[in-house]
């Protein structure tokens, strides 16, 4: 019986050693923590929106969503510790897309077409709801200016810096498309909850393979390029 009683209590130590290592890695690997973290997103927020939140979660991700008011989406996310509400999205997007055409209309010469508006992804801090972080989206920039292949990269980081100081906007990430005569690049940098480091922009600068380039790049660099 004795023996029998050992052997019942290492199964359980066992069992839930298992258990532990099982949530540790389904939250380590996809952000998810079985029950308590949905009891977490919908404790978080309900107090958010000032009404009962019955939340999902969005596999593979971190994420956990609902729907709010006016059928807008509501996320929260475990792993950050960050809520994304749709309907201020949209409120946010709306009011710097009018500050970036006002940026296009004052920026001077003809040589940089910029793309029709920006795209916002806000986060707000779960823990400081005035706290907001964001990522926006440039795509594409197309930049007829006569400059040194070399010059490039210093050219993408000018036009990103510009852009981010023309909104009103706690700007953390950004993701550029950029197109020269010399290619087409990527600046994609996630900061986070951190202020951007512009100096430091120039790591996250990639430029597309010539095999990967998109047709309608190709067809714009030919056109330039005739002249």
């Amino acid at each position: 019986m004795r023996k029998w009683m050992k052997a019942k209590r290492c199964r359980i130590v066992v069992g839930i050693g298992i258990a532990l290592v099982m949530g540790i890695l389904m939250y380590t690997l996809a952000g998810y923590v079985p029950v308590v973290g949905k009891y977490v997103a919908d404790a978080k927020l309900s107090l958010y929106s000032g009404e009962k939140v019955n939340t999902r979660y969005v596999f593979p991700s971190s994420r956990y969503a609902a729907t709010g008011r006016g059928r807008k989406l509501l996320q929260y996310n475990l792993r950050n510790n960050t809520i994304f509400d749709e309907a201020y999205n949209d409120r946010i997007t709306n009011q710097i897309n009018r500050q970036y055409l006002s940026f296009i209309a004052a920026s001077s010469g003809n040589t940089i077409d910029y793309p029709g508006m920006l795209s916002v992804w806000t986060n707000i801090d779960a823990a400081d709801t005035s706290k907001v972080y964001a990522k926006i989206y440039a795509m594409t920039i197309f930049d007829e200016t006569n400059i040194a292949a070399q010059d490039s990269e210093r050219q993408i980081c000018e036009l990103a810096v510009q852009l981010i100081e023309s909104i009103d906007l706690n700007c953390t990430s950004i993701q550029m498309i950029y197109a020269n005569r010399w290619g087409l690049y990527e600046l994609n940098c996630d900061s986070g909850k951190k202020p951007l480091e512009y100096h430091e922009l120039t790591k996250y600068i990639k430029q597309f393979h010539e095999e990967d380039l998109p047709l309608e790049y190709i067809e714009w660099r030919n056109a330039l390029l005739r002249g």
